[in-house]
């Protein structure tokens, strides 16, 4: 078996008392998408807080490609390759949709009084390339003149993907994608995670749609109170009775 190319060990962590995390583990092998359910408070969102590092655990260790990054930074992560989005979408409105995905390569523009210069770089007309190739990939290139806080829900959605993989991720970290979303854009966006996928990238989805979760997953971790409740392939954990009690109490 290949080494995780992202491992979470023991995680544990509390708030004002409460227990969000209590020895939680995860392994996401490269290429592979792990899905992260559980009711509402389970402590998903927080899992995933620690992964891209805005929550430092209590105690426990992120690691990745063998790399502990327990303490560092979501800006010193994301030119790691660890990216995520959010469960509420945090676009800038008032720029253009091309703009807000030129602004997920930050890591890797130009910084400095270069950057004040006019001519753009050859580096700058490769990001610039590389940000419409996101958009045509999720079918926003038509838009990219338009401002981001124009666009009809879904397709705000899709530019938070399109302005993550603008950050060249090893590891991209899904809050919610499909909430908000009508049948035919969850069906599209079943498609794009796939996609992604084939093309070698590791993705954890945090994610209440048991059919886009059974779709895309490739293994999946149940949380219930903070605590791993279910471990393993869709197939298993989805018609465990543990989780059914989880979710409907019966």
């Amino acid at each position: 078996m290949a080494e995780p190319l992202l491992r979470v060990s023991g995680v544990a962590k509390r708030f004002r008392g409460v227990e969000a995390l209590a020895d939680v583990d995860l392994a996401l092998t490269e290429g592979s998408v792990h899905g992260v359910v559980g009711p509402n408070g389970a402590g998903k969102t927080t899992l995933l807080n620690v992964i891209s590092g805005y929550v430092a655990p209590d105690v426990g260790r992120v690691e990745l490609a063998g790399r502990d990054v327990t303490r560092r930074t979501p800006q010193r992560r994301v030119p790691l390759g660890v990216v995520r989005t959010f469960q509420n979408i945090r676009l800038f409105g008032g720029l253009t949709v091309l703009d807000n995905v030129l602004i997920g390569q930050h890591s890797r523009a130009r910084t400095g009084p270069g950057s004040l210069w006019p001519v753009r770089s050859a580096r700058e007309r490769q990001l610039r390339a590389e940000a419409e190739r996101a958009l045509e990939l999720f079918d926003l290139l038509p838009y990219r003149k338009r401002r981001a806080g124009e666009l009809p829900y879904g397709l705000q959605k899709q530019l938070e993907l399109a302005r993550a993989l603008a950050a060249r991720p090893r590891v991209l970290l899904l809050d919610e994608p499909a909430a908000g979303m009508t049948a035919e854009d969850r069906s599209a966006l079943v498609t794009r995670i796939g996609e992604l996928r084939s093309g070698g990238l590791s993705i954890v989805v945090v994610e209440h749609d048991m059919d886009v979760i059974s779709r895309v997953c490739d293994h999946v971790t149940v949380l219930n109170f903070g605590r791993m409740l279910v471990d393993g392939a869709p197939e298993h954990v989805l018609t465990s009775d543990a989780v059914r009690t989880a979710y409907l109490g019966t």
